[in-house]
C-alpha cells in the first residue's frame, strides 16, 4: 500500500502555484497595447524658437500668445517648472483680464477653465488655439519627457510655438513634420556674457547668484555671506513654492544683494542677475556625484545679464570663499560662458519619450501592474519602429511608486496578491506628482483602506514654532497631501483646502526664518573646534586627523 508523501505534495503544490503565477504574468503583459497619440488635424503653423538662454525665444512666443488672446482666442503656455509656470501666469495677468488667465500645476489650480492657462507640461490641456511649449529640449528627459511628447503628438492647437535649445531643432522638425507651415526663428543672446575673475564673499556684485547643488551647501554659503556683512537669501528645491517666490521678489526688489541657489534657476526662471558665481561644478544626480555637463553649466551661466537690467552685460565666475571643500572647475565655467554665448554644447537630443496611459495597460489588477508595464514597454519598442525618434520611457519611477503603495497596504509581491482597491485607483496613486517617499505611503494607505490622515495636520501656532527643517518637511507633506486631494478629493479625512492652508502656514514660517539676517545653519562649522569646515562633514580636517592620530597605536582594548 502506497501512502501520500506530504513533502512531495507540498513541492508539487509550490510548482503548480509558480506555474500559475507565470501564466498570470504573461497574460497581464500580453493585454498591454500601445496607442500612439496622433493629431486629427495638423497644426496650421508651427514656429520653432531656437537659441541659447536669454535670447528672447520665450518672450517672443509669449507675445504671440498674448496677441492671439487679445483677439479672443484660447491658448496654453507649458513649462517644466511650477515656478516658471507661476512667473508666466503673473506676466499674462498683467497683460490680460484676470478672469481670462489660469494656472494649473501639480500643486496649484487657479481658474483652471480660463481661456489662457499657464501650466506645467504634465498638466497642460491638449485643446485650444495656441500652444507655447517652453524648454522643449526636455523631450529628451527620460523621466518627464513624455509630457512634451504628448503635447507635440496630440491635441488640436492651430498654432504651436516651441522654445528650445538649438540642439533640439532636428528632433522638433521631425516630430512636427506634418504641420501646414513650419518656420524656424533663430535667436541669439541679447547681452554678451563675460568670464570674470573669481568672486569672493566681499566682491560678489549686488544682484548676483551663487550656485551650489545641495541644500547643505547652499545654507553654508549663505552663512559665509552673512558673516561677511552681505544681505543674502537662499533658494533650493526643498523650499515651499510660496517661499521660493518670496525670495525671488526680495532679490528683484533689492532687499537682498545675493541669492544662494541650486540649479533651480537653470530652467528658465527669469531673474535680473548681474553675475553668476559657481561655488560648485559637480552635483549628485540621484545615483552618483558627477561633474556638471557643459550644457547644464551653460543654462545656469546664461541667467546672468537678463532682461530688465540697465547694465545688461552679465558676468560669470567661480566663487572663491573660505569654506573648505568647494573646488569649482574654472575651465568648465569658462567653457559654459562660451556655450551660453552661442557656441555648440554637448547636449544631445535625438529621442523623445513615451509613457503609457491607463487605457493602454489592459485594465490590470493592482498586483498585475508591473507586468502590464513590462508588456507595454515591449510592445512600444515594436510600435515605434516607423518613428525611430521615439522610445519608451523607463518605468523605474512608476515601479517605485507601486512598491511604496504595495508596502503601505502590506500586499504580497506576487501577481496573484490581493489588494484593497482596484488597478485604476492604484495607477492614479502611482502617477501623482509626488515622490515615493515622504507622505506618499500614508496617502496610498488612506486612499486604499479609508485610513485617517488627520494626524498630519498641525495647528498654526505649532507651525509658527517650527525650525527651518521642520517647516520644510511639513510644507512638503502638506503639498503631497494637497496633490492627492486634487486627484481624489478628501483623502484620509483631510480636505484639499486644509492641506493648502497647512502648506501656506509652513511656507510663511520658512519665509520668516529665511528673512532673518542671521545664518540658517551651523553645518559649515566644525563640531569640535568651531572653525570652518566642508558642510557635508562634521569636523574639519585638523580635528579629523587628530581623532585618527588618537588611534595610531590601535583602538582601545575595551
Amino acid at each position: 500500500m502506497t501512502g501520500h508523501d506530504p513533502t512531495i505534495e507540498r513541492r508539487q503544490a509550490r510548482r503548480e502555484a509558480s506555474r500559475r503565477r507565470r501564466d498570470l504574468e504573461r497574460e497581464a503583459a500580453a493585454r498591454a497595447r500601445v496607442r500612439l497619440a496622433a493629431r486629427t488635424t495638423p497644426p496650421e503653423r508651427v514656429v520653432l524658437h531656437l537659441g541659447p538662454t536669454n535670447s528672447g525665444k520665450t518672450h517672443d512666443a509669449i507675445e504671440f500668445l498674448v496677441a492671439q488672446a487679445v483677439r479672443g482666442r484660447s491658448g496654453t503656455y507649458a513649462a517644466p517648472l511650477r515656478m516658471l509656470a507661476r512667473e508666466v501666469y503673473e506676466r499674462l495677468r498683467a497683460r490680460l483680464p484676470h478672469e481670462r488667465v489660469g494656472l494649473v500645476t501639480g500643486e496649484e489650480r487657479i481658474n483652471p477653465r480660463a481661456d489662457v492657462v499657464s501650466c506645467t507640461a504634465e498638466s497642460a490641456p491638449t485643446g485650444g488655439d495656441v500652444l507655447v511649449l517652453d524648454e522643449a529640449h526636455w523631450l529628451a528627459d527620460a523621466d518627464r519627457g513624455h509630457a512634451w511628447t504628448r503635447l507635440l503628438l496630440s491635441g488640436s492647437h492651430r498654432h504651436i510655438h516651441v522654445a528650445a535649445a538649438p540642439e533640439a531643432g532636428a528632433l522638433l522638425r521631425t516630430a512636427l513634420a506634418q504641420a501646414g507651415h513650419l518656420e524656424i526663428a533663430r535667436h541669439s543672446r541679447q547681452a554678451e556674457l563675460t568670464h570674470a575673475p573669481p568672486m569672493s564673499p566681499g566682491t560678489v556684485p549686488a544682484g548676483s547668484a551663487v550656485l551650489a547643488f545641495s541644500r547643505r551647501a547652499v545654507l553654508a554659503l549663505h552663512r559665509e555671506l552673512i558673516d561677511h556683512g552681505r544681505r543674502a537669501t537662499v533658494l533650493y528645491g526643498a523650499m515651499p513654492p510660496g517661499a521660493r517666490r518670496e525670495q525671488i521678489q526680495r532679490l528683484v526688489a533689492g532687499e537682498v544683494e545675493v541669492i544662494v541657489t541650486t540649479d533651480v534657476i537653470g530652467h528658465g526662471i527669469n531673474l535680473p542677475l548681474r553675475a553668476v558665481a559657481f561655488a560648485e561644478t559637480g552635483k549628485f544626480d540621484g545615483t552618483k556625484r558627477r561633474p556638471l555637463r557643459l550644457w547644464e553649466a551653460a543654462q545656469m551661466a546664461g541667467r546672468a545679464g537678463r532682461r530688465g537690467l540697465a547694465d545688461a552685460e552679465g558676468r560669470v565666475a567661480v566663487y572663491a570663499g573660505g569654506i573648505p571643500g568647494f573646488a569649482p572647475d574654472a575651465g568648465l565655467v569658462r567653457a559654459a560662458v562660451a556655450v551660453a554665448n552661442g557656441a555648440p554644447s554637448d547636449l544631445s537630443i535625438d529621442r523623445a519619450h513615451l509613457r503609457p496611459d491607463w487605457c493602454e495597460l489592459g485594465d490590470p489588477a493592482p498586483a498585475e501592474i508591473p507586468h502590464a508595464l513590462t508588456g507595454w514597454r515591449k510592445a512600444a519598442r515594436h510600435a515605434v519602429g516607423a518613428r525611430p525618434w521615439l522610445r519608451p520611457a523607463p518605468i523605474d519611477h512608476l515601479l517605485s511608486m507601486w512598491q511604496a503603495a504595495r508596502a503601505a497596504v502590506r500586499a504580497r509581491a506576487t501577481v496573484d496578491a490581493s489588494w484593497p482597491g482596484d488597478g485604476a485607483t492604484v495607477w492614479r496613486l502611482m502617477t501623482l506628482p509626488v515622490d515615493a517617499g515622504g507622505a506618499f505611503p500614508a496617502i496610498a494607505s488612506a486612499v486604499l483602506t479609508d485610513g485617517s490622515l488627520r494626524g498630519m495636520l498641525r495647528p498654526e501656532s505649532a507651525v509658527a514654532r517650527m525650525s527651518l527643517d521642520e517647516a520644510e518637511r511639513h510644507a512638503a507633506m502638506m503639498r503631497d497631501l494637497g496633490a492627492a486631494g486634487r486627484s481624489f478629493g478628501v483623502v484620509g479625512g483631510v480636505h484639499p483646502e486644509e492641506a493648502s492652508a497647512g502648506e501656506e502656514a509652513a511656507s510663511r514660517r520658512v519665509v520668516e526664518l529665511v528673512a532673518r539676517r542671521r545664518p540658517l545653519t551651523d553645518a559649515s562649522l566644525c563640531a569640535s573646534c568651531g572653525r570652518p569646515c566642508a558642510p557635508w562633514f562634521q569636523r574639519c580636517d585638523d580635528c579629523h586627523r587628530a581623532a585618527l592620530d588618537w588611534y595610531d597605536d590601535g583602538p582601545p582594548a575595551w
